[in-house]
């Protein structure tokens, strides 16, 4: 059912929800910010579920929804009453704006958090994870209901808990020192593996600390000097306030933490597509039926003509080759010169089978051999050129292999087949694409009448 409506159409939903509440509330004098905190928290709790966000994330959502929907909803209806004198209106529009405000950055940070390849598994522990969200909905709203109480208590009779916390984030060294330990701590909580349990145990002991120990400084450094007599309730104040800022900032970096942890996770799983992908189109390309059919071939003809030595010869370097590819096969990058020895092996196959017709030249100096390169790259582009052009004495076909500290080129003339090869451009596809998730540097490719010629990067 949640699935069925569109997260923008839920947004704009619960804004006139809002509107309407505020509307009726106004009418008959009756105080909206417990139904208009619910009524938030609800529609943060669906895109979140819609977006199959797990439970920390939920509840930092929330947190988030309210502290900022509060903040937002309380300037804003000041600012519009300025210019729409009509109370009742004024709201109506500040808690509009302030719902869709808040819809369309929690549609943001769940893109950013999202991981667009969840499964369906996800999906079926939703009723579980409803569970747990409504336990924490309901424990967030106690609180929600409980600070509320504290405000109109006679603790804040003459001022607010908003002039406190903004007294707080003015202070530059307060507000450094409560983002440079929330970072640490919300890294260290990430580098260790622990349940939610702890992990809300160690966040609530954490804020307690830090929050009464900034409340206490803040009191006893007045402009600059130190005032060792606190007033009780004074303390209690800035103590209030700096749990306020402190669990703000708290779900900030968790939010900006699990982003970056989210984007990684999704480019290490491109790179492990990519390089599945280009194992496969590697094996599907050296296990065709072709290449093995011309070396059984070839090595028929050896035997035949009872030459067995160069047959046993040709055996060890095909066996070799093969030892090599499977080698490869859970390797993400050789060395230059690993790949180079196995494309020698590959040309005196090929030596075997076209005794003339063909040169490989190459051109790599020994600092080059150092570098890296995907596995059978360069093995992929040189069976290219024998896929489709001919090769005769007439017109050798010639294909050289250069490489410097930066790039490899392989460049052969072109003498296209009589009878056409039908090319998929999967290898290059695949290259491509490999090449792509280990760096930012793009393979080029030049074909002219007379020249194909393949740069890749070296690693």
């Amino acid at each position: 059912m949640l699935r069925a409506i569109k997260s923008p159409n839920t947004v704009h939903l619960f804004a006139l929800l809002h509107a309407l509440v505020v509307l009726v509330c106004w009418k008959y004098e009756v105080d909206d910010a417990l139904t208009l905190t619910i009524l938030t928290m609800t529609m943060t709790v669906i895109l979140c579920i819609k977006k199959g966000m797990t439970i920390d994330i939920i509840a930092i959502m929330v947190i988030v929804a309210n502290v900022v929907g509060f903040v937002v909803g309380t300037l804003g209806a000041a600012f519009i009453h300025r210019i729409i004198h009509v109370e009742a209106a004024a709201r109506i529009v500040a808690t509009i704006l302030t719902t869709e405000l808040l819809g369309w950055t929690l549609i943001g940070l769940s893109r950013l958090t999202y991981m667009t390849n969840r499964t369906r598994a996800d999906l079926a522990q939703s009723s579980a994870k409803l569970r747990w969200v409504l336990v924490i909905v309901g424990a967030i709203l106690a609180l929600r209901k409980g600070a509320a109480m504290l405000f109109a208590s006679p603790l804040y009779a003459d001022t607010s808990v908003m002039a406190y916390a903004w007294d707080i984030l003015s202070s530059s060294p307060a507000l450094i020192t409560y983002m440079c330990l929330t970072i640490i701590f919300v890294r260290r909580l990430h580098r260790n593996k622990k349940s939610t349990a702890l992990i809300w145990l160690d966040y609530l002991l954490f804020t307690t600390v830090v929050s009464a120990v900034g409340a206490w400084s803040f009191c006893v450094i007045q402009e600059g000097t130190l005032v060792w007599e606190i007033d009780i309730q004074e303390y209690l104040r800035c103590l209030v306030a700096a749990v306020l800022v402190e669990t703000t900032i708290y779900c900030m970096m968790v939010l900006v933490n699990s982003i970056f942890a989210t984007r990684k996770a999704m480019q290490l799983e491109r790179v492990r597509a990519a390089q599945a992908q280009y194992r496969y189109a590697t094996l599907k390309q050296q296990v065709n039926p072709h290449f093995l059919f011309n070396s059984l071939n070839t090595l028929d003809g050896l035997v035949c003509e009872q030459r067995t030595e160069q047959a046993s010869d040709y055996i060890h370097k095909l066996a070799h080759m093969y030892r090599y590819m499977l080698r490869c096969e859970e390797e993400a990058l050789v060395s230059l010169r690993e790949e180079i020895e196995f494309i020698q092996e590959y040309v005196s196959l090929l030596k075997v089978r076209f005794a003339e017709g063909f040169e490989v030249e190459f051109d790599i100096s020994d600092e080059a051999m150092q570098r890296m390169v995907v596995p059978c790259t360069v093995q992929l582009l040189v069976e290219n050129a024998f896929k489709h052009n001919t090769v005769s004495t007439a017109n050798p076909l010639r294909i050289c292999i250069a490489a410097d500290m930066e790039r490899l080129t392989v460049e052969n003339n072109v003498q296209p087949k009589y009878t056409h090869t039908t090319s998929t451009k999967l290898g290059q596809k695949y290259i491509r694409e490999h090449y792509r998730s280990l760096s930012d540097k793009k393979i080029v490719i030049d074909n002219t009448d007379n020249k194909y010629r393949v740069t890749i990067p070296l690693l």
